[in-house]
């Protein structure tokens, strides 16, 4: 049995010693938790003989009489989860998972590319500072449209990001262009 961070790492042989499980396609999918779960959700899948991942840093946190090294979840509510087709219902049907990460307008989970999980790992173990995720569906000078709202259908360019609030340009050639803050949740690309 092997601990990682608190996370258990069970290994269920066969006859042969090889893990039936090992020998199935695998890929990663994220999971959400309930608030407050993953390590827990984490160990509990990992005991069942799923791999699992959650994202944590070790960070120094400062109390006015105390300095003190804590983890953190730096994704809340969020599991990684490396599957075969067949373990995705496990996964599901636990009672700390509330739901899967899927593919806009799609049933089957979203598969998280395996380099992303290396390159997550590599940055939460090696980083000098503290590591904090950004929920950032866009990218600067991404075209974006309107989706819902008094603005429905306005097409503009991403000119700003910040706390869930995108602004976004309405070019005027020559002129330049008039700039406008909304919610990124009311935001979706925009494919010509």
């Amino acid at each position: 049995m092997e601990t990682h961070k608190g996370i258990k790492k069970v290994s269920a042989t066969t006859a042969n010693g090889t893990d039936d499980r090992e020998a199935r396609s695998k890929f990663w999918i994220a999971a959400y938790t309930r608030p407050k779960s993953e390590k827990k959700a984490a160990v509990e899948l990992a005991e069942s003989g799923i791999e699992t991942y959650v994202p944590i840093q070790t960070q120094i946190r400062d109390w006015s009489d105390r300095r003190k090294k804590v983890e953190v979840v730096v994704i809340p509510m969020i599991l990684f989860v490396r599957v075969a087709i067949e373990d995705i219902l496990t996964v599901k049907r636990h009672p700390l998972i509330i739901n899967l990460l899927r593919y806009p307008g799609r049933k089957e989970p979203a598969n998280i590319p395996e380099h992303q999980i290396i390159n997550l790992k590599y940055l939460l173990k090696d980083a000098d500072s503290p590591v904090t995720f950004i929920q950032r569906p866009f990218n600067l000078t991404d075209t974006v449209k309107v989706k819902r709202g008094n603005l429905i259908g306005l097409v503009g360019k991403v000119e700003r990001i910040t706390e869930g609030k995108t602004k976004i340009i309405v070019s005027l050639d020559m002129l330049g262009g008039a700039m406008v803050e909304i919610d990124s949740n009311n935001l979706e690309i925009y494919n010509d």
